[in-house]
């Protein structure tokens, strides 16, 4: 793997269409190696990563975006967060395994199922935050994206999102792209549906060398016009003061509960970093609140 994850916009048609790509490679294989994810859950995160960054693409750098899909397989829930120009993800079961579809690509929607919802939180720097979900539909993650932004958002769109894994079981390539169809691309949207089919193998187009740039070229009319790449990378904003804000916070009936234990040690679920604390530490909390 070599270059830097990023996404882009673009608009094309005087403007009627408008696209967003992402590359997520890098971010995708930090988020396995963080969990020891095999096959199966690294292409879950990776396409869920995918799916974030598209949808931040708009959002204020300071916000949090969330998206999660929970749709009752075996893999449990799968979720990945954007925070300004950061990515992080996570799952339930980064160990599970399934056999390979018929067609022979992961059996992502089998492990995540389509009896559940795609669920998008926003969170502004105030805290103050939205959530909408949509039922899922295949548990692709693509498709589920595709039908919350016709859903939620009433825009019509094409959306591919895919992750190629190497024959070394690592994430080899990650990314994803979306086109819209806005008012007065009446009469374009058809040929641009049928150049999209060119991406079914987006994943593959990524690993051998194609950029997001090459990627919109291939299916939007020129002239298109491009904006400034957005660089993106896999970083975990937890920290000890976070893990010992949560801590502080527990009643002190589990405060007391920890001091017997000999203390406590918090495990972040997005990057498995783990936090250290001692008895004499959950001591002089349960102390500075009896001052």
């Amino acid at each position: 793997m070599s270059g830097i994850d990023y996404r882009i916009r673009a608009t094309a048609a005087a403007g009627t269409l408008r696209a967003m790509a992402t590359l997520t490679t890098l971010s995708a294989r930090c988020a396995q190696e963080a969990h020891r994810a095999g096959p199966l859950a690294a292409a879950a995160m990776g396409r869920a990563m995918s799916a974030v960054a598209l949808l931040a693409t708009d959002r204020a750098p300071e916000g949090r975006l969330v998206v999660e899909l929970d749709g009752g397989g075996p893999i449990g829930r799968v979720s990945a967060e954007s925070r300004g120009q950061f990515l992080r993800a996570r799952v339930d079961h980064p160990e599970l395994e399934l056999c390979l579809r018929p067609d022979g690509k992961l059996a992502v929607g089998q492990a995540i199922g389509h009896d559940g919802f795609f669920r998008v939180r926003r969170e502004d720097e105030d805290g103050q935050f939205w959530e909408s979900r949509t039922a899922l539909v295949s548990g692709e993650v693509g498709e589920d994206l595709m039908q919350y932004y016709l859903e939620s958002e009433q825009v019509a769109s094409a959306v591919g999102v895919g992750v190629l894994v190497g024959t070394n079981g690592l994430v080899a390539a990650s990314g994803g792209l979306v086109v819209q169809a806005l008012p007065g691309s009446e009469g374009r949207t058809d040929a641009v549906a049928e150049r999209f089919q060119s991406l079914a193998r987006l994943s593959h187009l990524l690993a051998e060398g194609q950029s997001l740039e090459d990627l919109l070229r291939s299916v939007l009319p020129e002239p298109i016009r491009f904006f400034e790449k957005e660089p993106l990378v896999f970083r975990c904003q937890c920290s000890r003061e976070r893990s010992e804000e949560i801590l502080m916070s527990l009643p002190n009936e589990d405060l007391s509960a920890l001091i017997m234990e000999g203390g406590a040690e918090v495990t972040c679920n997005y990057c498995r970093a783990r936090y250290q604390f001692s008895r004499r530490d959950v001591e002089a909390w349960m102390q500075s609140r009896a001052r």
